[in-house]
């Protein structure tokens, strides 16, 4: 503070009044401003010490009852940062000795008060670089306390040390709880730095070395990589390294360092997830796609195939040779249909059941399918929940977790199905990243003695095309569909597994309280020809051909067109009102529900039986909706197609 300028805070412990006023009026003199006050006993002394802060006391020495020592060691008790200067008629070289050796900042001697005013303004001057010192440092530690609670929340690791590293290096314990260790195991301080690069991912290692050798040559100003480093435990962490120079020497090489260590491993996990599901979408997007192409040919080679089958004699040559194309067919649509379920674009048809009776139904074909050398079991349990689920998809899910049991069994061993319910009272983590929520479940266990899987295995074995079986063994898409089919029926996949102990599969459906439902009774034999109008559209030559040539040989009469505009053109010529509209969902340029439209326009009410080979396709989902309208999946065969078209016309006529 400037003592000239301030209203400088005085205490006066003096006896006497004159004296007092003369150090006043001293003080004033030199042009200092001061709002004084005066005591002289211990109690005055502490009440006001109590009562508000003080840049300076003068005490006389000699007082009666009370000495200016005594006043001193009050104010030193009190540990208060004030200046204390002596002021007494006649102190004594001893007791001048004796103050200054206890603390007093000075002693004057009131014949000499010329000095008073000099002595105040050079303690002032220091009380002044004291206390604005002590806020700095307070702002200094509310900054480190700041910076430190920042680092904490961002989980970086801390870490300095001199180069070559001394007993004076530092690393904090988030550092070492990255890696798994306790900061009291990490000794000696000093060789942790070789001990750290030493632990690198060997593939990382060299750029790694390289990069924090330029830096401390003092080649790059600062040392910033991405890198691998083995955890205690065994597995790789990914870390981040930003590491700056503090001290270097003449040649810009670097003596003293800090840097900051940061756990990637979970963002990087969850970039790995993300584009997992990127990929994911994109081939389920390339599944629709080829699946109206690939699904139309597959209508031709059905229909074709039994048009064939129906010339040929049974127990022929030809016909055996029939049959087999007619195989190779139906298993190119099971591979179809595995590309939309995993991808989640398979239609499904959802019912309440109960798993055991699935199960137990299924031994006879997962006896035949797994081999003579394994021996399957089955667990059921007896008060089975229901759940709802397509009864088909249930089957694929469980044969083809089957036969992944069988091929990790090449030499035979027992596999295990069992079922139970399942109260779930915690979150559980399961396949793709998801948890399970608390709630009620029905596990189905599958359970093998293979050869189990390794932990990057177990990681890749739900992506789409991946297989550990030879070329040719496998498509690589069982467990992918298993992964789709059990999300769709809202489930989850867990997988237990590692080298030489087996793998186990449990799948969580959520219970259902709905009944089973009923099994559709037989249905009487539906005649299947006709005599009605139809119209047929399709842009694919070959599946146009097909649906004309069955629907004419059962009676009806057809009209055929490509396209919209050929449609409307053909309508018109004809002149003739349409019993039913046959169209493919897709067509060049356009779509069938405009067409639909336009002809429902004319003929209100019309039928529209649609073709599609996708069934999840947005458009498709929009004709559903629309009154008189029926749907049929590519592939089918001629018998499908039948029995859809008599379908759509008997409810129209039934309608009526």
């Amino acid at each position: 503070m400037d003592a000239s300028q301030e209203n400088i805070q005085l205490l006066l412990v003096e006896d006497s009044e004159d004296d007092a006023e003369l150090i006043r009026r001293e003080l004033a003199g030199a042009g200092m401003r001061c709002r004084m006050e005066r005591v002289y006993t211990r109690d005055a002394l502490l009440d006001r010490l109590a009562a508000q802060r003080w840049d300076i006391i003068l005490s006389d020495f000699a007082m009666p009852g009370f000495n200016g020592l005594e006043a001193f060691q009050v104010v030193e008790a009190l540990d208060l940062d004030v200046p204390f200067i002596f002021v007494s008629g006649a102190m004594g070289e001893e007791r001048a000795v004796a103050a200054m050796r206890a603390g007093a900042r000075d002693y004057i001697l009131k014949g000499n008060l010329k000095r008073l005013a000099g002595a105040v303004r050079r303690e002032l001057d220091s009380l002044r670089s004291r206390r604005e010192r002590q806020v700095a440092e307070a702002e200094a530690r509310k900054e480190a306390r700041r910076l430190a609670m920042a680092v904490e929340a961002s989980g970086a690791g801390i870490f300095e040390y001199d180069v070559p590293a001394g007993i004076e290096a530092y690393f904090s314990e988030r550092w070492a709880e990255i890696l798994g260790f306790p900061r009291s195991e990490l000794r000696p301080l000093e060789g942790i730095p070789d001990w750290f690069f030493a632990r690198l991912h060997p593939d990382d290692r060299n750029e790694t070395l390289a990069s924090y050798r330029r830096f401390i040559e003092g080649e790059v100003p600062r040392f910033v990589i991405e890198t691998r480093v083995e955890h205690q435990d065994g597995h790789w962490v990914s870390v981040a390294l930003f590491i700056k120079a503090v001290k270097r020497n003449d040649s810009a090489a670097v003596t003293q360092l800090v840097g900051v260590m940061l756990d990637l491993t979970e963002r990087r996990r969850l970039e790995g997830e993300l584009r997992q599901a990127q990929k994911m979408e994109a081939i389920g997007r390339l599944a629709g796609g080829v699946a109206h192409d690939f699904n139309n040919l597959l209508t031709v080679m059905f229909a074709f195939g039994d048009f064939v089958l129906e010339e040929l004699e049974e127990g022929g040559a030809a016909r055996a040779d029939m049959e087999q194309v007619m195989e190779a067919a139906r298993r190119a649509a099971d591979l179809t249909r595995q590309l939309l379920t995993f991808s989640r674009r398979q239609e499904m048809s959802p019912q309440v059941l109960n798993l055991n009776e699935l199960i137990t139904g299924l031994g006879r074909m997962l006896v035949r399918v797994i081999g003579e050398d394994v021996v399957l079991e089955l667990e059921l349990a007896e008060d089975l929940q229901n759940v709802r689920i397509d009864p088909g998809a249930f089957e694929q899910v469980v044969v083809n977790l089957a036969v992944n049991a069988r091929d990790a069994m090449p030499d035979g061993g027992h596999l295990r199905i069992a079922t139970a319910n399942l109260d779930l009272h915690h979150t559980m983590e399961a396949a793709g990243g998801e948890r399970i929520p608390v709630g009620s479940y029905v596990c189905i266990e599958v359970r093998d003695q293979g050869v189990g899987m390794d932990a990057l295995t177990r990681e890749r074995i739900f992506e789409p095309f991946f297989t550990t079986k030879e070329v040719g063994k496998g498509t690589g898409l069982g467990l992918s569909t298993c992964f789709g089919i059990v999300q769709q029926a809202h489930g989850f996949l867990r997988v237990e597994s590692a080298r030489g102990t087996g793998t186990t599969f449990k799948v969580y459906l959520p219970q259902e309280q709905a009944a089973v439902d009923p099994a559709a009774g037989e249905r009487e034999p539906v005649p299947l020809q006709g005599n009605e109008t139809i119209l047929v559209v399709e842009d694919d030559t070959q599946v146009r051909e097909l649906v004309t040539r069955t629907l004419s040989e059962l009676g009806y009469s057809v009209m055929d067109a490509r396209d919209v505009e050929e449609a409307l053109r053909v309508k018109a010529a004809r002149g003739l009102a349409l019993d039913l509209l046959v169209t493919d969902v897709v067509l060049q340029g356009t779509d069938g529900t405009v067409l639909a439209a336009a002809l429902r326009g004319e003929q209100p009410g019309l039928p529209v039986l649609y073709m599609s080979g996708y069934a999840q396709d947005p458009i498709l989902r929009r004709a559903a909706v629309e009154a008189s309208t029926d749907i049929l999946l590519k592939p089918f065969h001629a018998q499908d197609l039948a029995r859809a078209v008599r379908r759509a016309l008997d409810r129209k006529e039934g309608s009526v």
